[in-house]
């Protein structure tokens, strides 16, 4: 399953972002859900930013 997503994440770099992004942000607002029964909606932002910063990474490393 492991060498299955390497050659995923090899192939597909902007989905393997993607799909990080979204699975941490779903761990993560289940935690906060669990800890506190509070959701905070701000994290979205901070989100989205990273994986922007982190696609434009990529991008950056497939140009060269």
């Amino acid at each position: 399953m492991i060498n299955y997503y390497k050659k995923f994440s090899k192939q597909h770099p902007y989905w393997h972002v993607i799909l990080v992004l979204v699975l941490a942000s779903l761990v993560g607002i289940l935690i906060e859900y669990v800890v506190n029964k509070n959701f905070i909606g701000s994290g979205i932002y901070a989100t989205f930013f990273l994986g922007l910063i982190e696609i434009i990474r990529v991008r950056k490393n497939n140009l060269s």
